[in-house]
Formats: structure tokens, sequence, C-alpha cells
């Protein structure tokens, strides 16, 4: 799930009940407590209720037909006792924390929402319990103050972030930015099943089979044509030629440091990586100044978006937020949401 793209604009999300009934119960009562700079705040739980449903509906809409009716009651991940709710709900926790902050601090970057935004946010409001059946509105919970105040939260929210990134520093050196590209040839000795014992590696004759191609592919007066005549797995990888070996994250770091030490169009001997295979590489460009322009330009975008995450980080810190748990746990995904059906226009059926 991305950062607050859940529901982009709650104008178009058209819901309808799904086939299991029971939606969370409402209340008035504060399910997040907020202190902040000795003021308090809270919000209720109907408004979070609302937001945590809406973004349920939106996930089912997309997805019902991929994740499966028990989806959210699976676990989120391997190792873990999360389940799929728990793991979204937590992540929306957080972006509600998110916009709450946001929305205190815009009057200091100068962030407004003005009356013609409120305008556009009131229709929204309406048009959605337009569009939606009772059913529907019951089952997300929504109210027009609500999705009112949902729809200004995510405005502010927008806006602070657009502010804070765009007065960040994100000045990439040369050196931070400067690719080298090579294209790599495999010889992959992991065998497609594994052995009784639990081993996934090929057969010790065979890894010998491999490695005499891979000899075959270093020495080759024609890379390309020995490799692919030869059936090995081929692609191309771009990595940063300044940092560590060690920290490159996709690729074995034996591999990068033979890179290393190649000039363009030089062929590497065989690399040996344990549970990998044999590779040989060609350096096709030490300076690839496409690769440059696209790392340049991520991580640009990277340090804006850590400048935005430590602001919030600094000012979360002045401010404490208690989650009333036995609320909490009332909002539950058990009724899933499907889209609603029209009629298909071609045929009138």
């Amino acid at each position: 799930m991305n950062r607050n793209k859940m529901i982009t604009a709650v104008a178009v999300a058209t819901v309808a009940c799904g086939m299991f009934a029971g939606c969370a119960p409402r209340s008035t009562d504060a399910v997040i407590r907020i202190e902040n700079n000795g003021k308090k705040d809270s919000l209720d739980y109907g408004y979070v209720n609302f937001v945590c449903r809406m973004n349920q509906a939106r996930v089912d809409q997309a997805n019902l037909a991929s994740m499966g009716m028990g989806y959210w009651s699976q676990t989120a991940q391997t190792g873990s006792n999360q389940t799929n709710e728990d793991s979204a709900k937590d992540y929306i926790y957080q972006n509600i924390q998110g916009q709450y902050l946001a929305r205190q601090h815009a009057a200091d970057l100068g962030v407004k929402v003005t009356a013609s935004d409120k305008k556009k946010i009131k229709k929204a409001a309406a048009d959605f319990m337009k569009d939606n059946t009772k059913k529907a509105i019951d089952q997300v919970g929504a109210k027009e103050e609500y999705i009112e105040d949902f729809l200004e939260y995510e405005t502010y929210y927008e806006r602070v972030r657009a502010k804070v990134e765009s007065s960040a520093d994100d000045t990439v050196s040369d050196s931070e930015a400067k690719q080298s590209t090579f294209t790599y040839a495999l010889f992959s000795t992991k065998s497609d099943s594994k052995s009784a014992s639990g081993d996934s590696s090929i057969s010790k004759e065979d890894k010998e089979k491999l490695l005499a191609k891979a000899k075959k592919v270093a020495s080759a007066s024609d890379f390309d044509k020995e490799a692919k005549k030869l059936k090995a797995e081929t692609s191309t990888y771009s990595f940063t030629r300044a940092e560590d070996p060690g920290s490159d994250q996709a690729m074995d770091e034996k591999v990068i440091t033979e890179a290393k030490k190649l000039a363009d169009g030089q062929v590497s001997g065989v690399i040996e990586v344990k549970d990998k295979g044999y590779y040989v590489i060609r350096m096709d460009k030490t300076y690839d100044e496409a690769a440059t322009k696209t790392k340049r330009k991520s991580l640009a975008e990277q340090k804006r978006e850590e400048a935005f995450s430590k602001q919030m980080t600094s000012w979360k810190k002045k401010v404490k937020f208690t989650l009333n748990k036995k609320l909490w746990k009332q909002i539950k995904f058990t009724d899933l949401f499907t889209t609603k059906q029209t009629k298909n226009s071609d045929t009138g059926k």
C-alpha cells in the first residue's frame, strides 16, 4: 500500500454492500485522544471508522477477486502474527496522525484550504452520499461531515508535504548519481526442485558443466553471441560507482567488485557466487549517462521525501496520540465491499 494513496478522491469511490452483513457500531466516543502543547483534542469513532472502512472499500473493490474472501483474516507476512486487517489499520492510524499534524502546522508554512476548496469538498461529499445506496452508506459509516473532514485533512496533508519537499535540499552530487552499467551472463547452480535433504543446488557434475560454459563465455570474442548460444541468463545491471560494493541491495558484492575493475568493453573472468551460480560480466559503460540521470532524479525525490518524513517525526515528538484499543478493535473488515453493478451500455442488460 502506498502512502496516502488508498483514497485519492472519495467522490469516485462508489460502493455496494457485499454478501456479509453486520457493519461496525458507531459511537461519538473518542477513539484517538490527542495532547498538543497542553491542549487536548480528539477524533471520534464515527470519523475514524469511516476512514478505515473507506480504505478497506478501495482495496476490496480493486483486489477482492484476487485476494479471496478470507484475505483480511490471513497473516500479513511470513513469521508475523499480524493479520492483513491489523496491518492495514496500523497503516491507516499512521496516516490519520500524519494528516492531523499537517493540518496543525499548515498555517506555520502558509498553507491554506480556501473557501473555493471547501466548496469543492462539500460538493464531493454531497455527490458521494447521492451516488451510493443507504445500505452502502451505512456499511462504510459515511456522513457528509466525515467525508468533508477527511478531504480537508487530505488537502492539508498533500499541500504541507509539497511545501516541505519544495524547500528541502535535494542536491545530488555527481558521485552519488554516477552509474556504471554492465551486461551479465549467469549460469545458475540452483535446481528447480529440492532434494530429500532440502538442498536446492544441482549435482557436482552439472556444476562442472556450467562452469565450463561460463569459461567459454568469458573467453569468447563475441560475448552476446556465446551467452545466447549456451543459454545463459542475461540482463543488464546499473550500479552506483562510488558506493561500497557490499551496500548494493540487488547484486552480489563479488560481482560489483569485479565490475569496478573493468573498462568499457572489457569482459570479466568467471565469478562464482554461492547459492547463485557462475557470472560473467561485460562492462558496457563505466559512465552511463541515461542511468545516471535517472538515478539523480530518484535520489532527489528520495531526499525530498526524507525531509518531509523528518519534519513529520519532529512534529510528532511534541504531540501525544492515545488510541482507545477497545473501540479500535470494533472496527472490523469482516463484511466486504464489492463494486456497484451497472447496466451494460452496449447491450442494455
